[in-house]
C-alpha cells in the first residue's frame, strides 16, 4: 500500500482451487497522498496486480492520523535561559513515520517552528519556546501539519490552549486553518481578547513593579507632578 509492506501471508493452493480473501486496507493509506497504488503479488509462480484509486485519506476518521495529545504551559530554559515554555506530546498511531511539522503562536509569540517526526505507533514530547512572560496565564494554539502551512491539504490538527506554569492547562480541539508563517510578509499573529494584554501591559514590555505595569506607574508620578506645580 502506497510503497509500504502491509500484509504478508502463507497458503497452500492446489490445482484448480481458488482462495478468497478480503484484506481491511484502510490502515495503510498514506494520508498525505490523495492517489494511492495497491500492489497484490505471490511468490514462486510470480503474478502481479495494482490499482490506484483517488481517497482523500485526511477526510475519514478511519485513517490512523498523527496527532496533539496534550499541551501544557510551564516555566523552563531555553539554550540555558529561563524562559516561557509549552510541552506539545504528539502521538503517530499510524503505522508509517510521517515527516511533520509544529508551529506554535501565543499572544507573546508570533511563532516557534520544530519539526518533529513520531515513531509509528509512539509518541513524542516537543518542548516549544515561548516569548510570553514567565509565570502568567499564556493562551495560543499549536498546528500540526505536512506540506505547505498555508495550504489546508497536508494539515493534521490544531487545537487550542490557555494556561499558566503551575496550574492545569485548558485544551480544545479546533479546525485545521492555513496560516503565514513568520518568514513571510503579514504573516499570521494569534490574537485571544479573553487573554489579550493591556494597553499598559504592551507599553511596559512586561516590566513591572509590585504587579503594575509600569506604564502606569509613570503616569501617576507625572499626573502627581503636574499637580503639585499647578497648586504651587
Amino acid at each position: 500500500m502506497d510503497d509500504t509492506d502491509f500484509h504478508d501471508e502463507s497458503f497452500d493452493i492446489g490445482p484448480g482451487q481458488q482462495i478468497h480473501r478480503e484484506i481491511n486496507i484502510t490502515k495503510g493509506l498514506d494520508i498525505v497522498k490523495n492517489n494511492h497504488t495497491t500492489t497484490v503479488s505471490t511468490y514462486g509462480n510470480y503474478t502481479t496486480y495494482n490499482f490506484t484509486e483517488k481517497i482523500n485519506a485526511s477526510a475519514t476518521d478511519e485513517i490512523p492520523t498523527p496527532y496533539i495529545a496534550n499541551v501544557t504551559v510551564a516555566d523552563g530554559t531555553i539554550d540555558g535561559e529561563p524562559s516561557a515554555v509549552a510541552y506539545v506530546t504528539l502521538v503517530n498511531p499510524s503505522m508509517r513515520r510521517y515527516p511533520t511539522k509544529l508551529f506554535v503562536h501565543t499572544i507573546g509569540t508570533d511563532g516557534s517552528f520544530y519539526a518533529p517526526t513520531p515513531l509509528p505507533n509512539n509518541s513524542t514530547t516537543i518542548k516549544v519556546e515561548l516569548l510570553d512572560k514567565r509565570g502568567t496565564k499564556i493562551a495560543g494554539e499549536a498546528r500540526l501539519y505536512t506540506g505547505n502551512l498555508t495550504k489546508k491539504q497536508g494539515g493534521l490538527d490544531q487545537v487550542g490552549f490557555v494556561g499558566k506554569a503551575g496550574e492545569d492547562t485548558q485544551q480544545w480541539n479546533e479546525s485545521f486553518q492555513p496560516a503565514r508563517p513568520t518568514w513571510m510578509n503579514d504573516h499570521y499573529q494569534y490574537e485571544n481578547d479573553t487573554y489579550s494584554q493591556s494597553f499598559g501591559e504592551k507599553l511596559s514590555g512586561d516590566r513591572e513593579i509590585g504587579g503594575v505595569p509600569v506604564v502606569y506607574l509613570g503616569l501617576v508620578v507625572l499626573v502627581g507632578l503636574l499637580f503639585v506645580r499647578r497648586w504651587r
